[in-house]
């Protein structure tokens, strides 16, 4: 495919180096700030137009913003599909925005641990990613791009509502914070449901790692607050803190709990998702989401001292079609893919057996 200016994507983002408070249940926090642009209708109402005139627009704004200058601009209509497809799969940008792309863009600092998405459901949303549980520190970092920017732009705001966004439940701060969990202990202790249910009756979004958010792989989680309108930013980061830290402690004990009760069963189940992650020729992508849970927790155990962290989020994401058919240089299809999924686990997990 021989594209050479996008071999970044194919490296790991920051959060996937693991670290960051509660790295072995929360993978990654995000902050994304939804601003308006009084001059133009919602992306979603505009015209491919319209969203092409405040794309020119924008990337011309930000020119001269320092935390942006040595970074990557990309106009999403011109890059291919498998590229819009690696940069949903490293959730820097939406699946709709992956197939919609005309007068859609992304921008993101150099180390791609901040950035800004133009015409998403928003005409601006000012993301921000940490590594762990970290609300306040990545609303922060969001909040202080959105400072450079308010700026150059004239964001829709209300004396009365606040800022005015495309989605009612980003009125307000516009603050939508989101972290990735990996719930296997609740899963299996069945106490998952309870759990999902709860969040959703204090205003909370949950939803599954992937294109089709209503299927969840791998016992991982997207949680998200739906509020904004009424509090402050830092009132929105607190009590997500406070919610979502409460999912970490009831995680923390299923797991305990399960290894207690069953030790041999439980290293038996990681020790044989070690031995066929070594030794598969062929894996699914839903094998491979299974696969990578069952390592998670054996590492976060310590069943499995020798599996790292930091290997499992960088096979997490390149396992995925787009970045093994960036690795590939060709286009992957079936057993294609299953293989090479297969190849990358064997490389990236290859070692004597612990």
């Amino acid at each position: 495919m021989g594209d050479a200016g996008r071999t970044w994507l194919g490296e790991p983002l920051p959060w996937q180096e693991a670290g960051g408070p509660e790295a072995d249940i929360v993978l990654f926090t995000e902050a994304a700030l939804g601003r308006g642009l009084w001059s133009f209708p919602f992306p979603e109402r505009a015209t491919d137009v319209e969203r092409r005139t405040v794309l020119g627009d924008v990337f011309r704004r930000l020119v001269g913003i320092e935390k942006l200058t040595d970074g990557e601009r990309l106009s999403l209509e011109e890059e291919k599909p498998y590229l819009r497809q690696c940069l949903r799969e490293k959730g820097l940008i939406s699946a709709e925005t992956a197939r919609r792309s005309l007068g859609r863009g992304l921008v993101l600092d150099k180390v791609r641990g901040c950035g800004v998405a133009v015409n998403e459901e928003d005409h601006l949303r000012i993301k921000a990613w940490r590594p762990g549980f970290d609300s306040a520190g990545a609303a922060a970092a969001a909040l202080d791009l959105e400072g450079m920017l308010d700026r150059k732009f004239e964001f829709a705001y209300s004396e009365e509502f606040g800022y005015l966004a495309a989605c009612p439940t980003r009125v307000g701060t516009g603050l939508r914070l989101t972290a990735l969990l990996h719930l296997p202990g609740l899963v299996m202790a069945g106490e998952i449901d309870k759990i999902v249910n709860a969040l959703r009756q204090l205003q909370f979004a949950v939803r599954g790692l992937g294109e089709r958010a209503e299927t969840v792989k791998g016992c991982l989680f997207l949680i998200s607050n739906l509020i904004t309108l009424g509090r402050s930013e830092d009132e929105v980061a607190e009590d997500f803190a406070v919610h979502v830290g409460k999912i970490v402690l009831h995680e923390r004990s299923a797991r305990r709990q399960l290894y207690r009760s069953d030790p041999v069963s439980l290293e038996d189940l990681c020790h044989r998702s070690l031995a066929v992650s070594r030794e598969a020729r062929l894996m699914s992508l839903q094998e491979g989401f299974d696969r990578l849970s069952n390592l998670r927790l054996g590492s976060a155990l310590g069943i499995l001292p020798g599996v790292s962290m930091t290997d499992l989020n960088v096979v997490l994401v390149s396992q995925q079609p787009g970045h093994l058919e960036l690795e590939s240089g060709n286009q992957l299809q079936g057993k294609e893919l299953m293989a090479a999924r297969a190849a990358l686990f064997r490389t990236r997990l290859q070692g004597p057996a612990s």
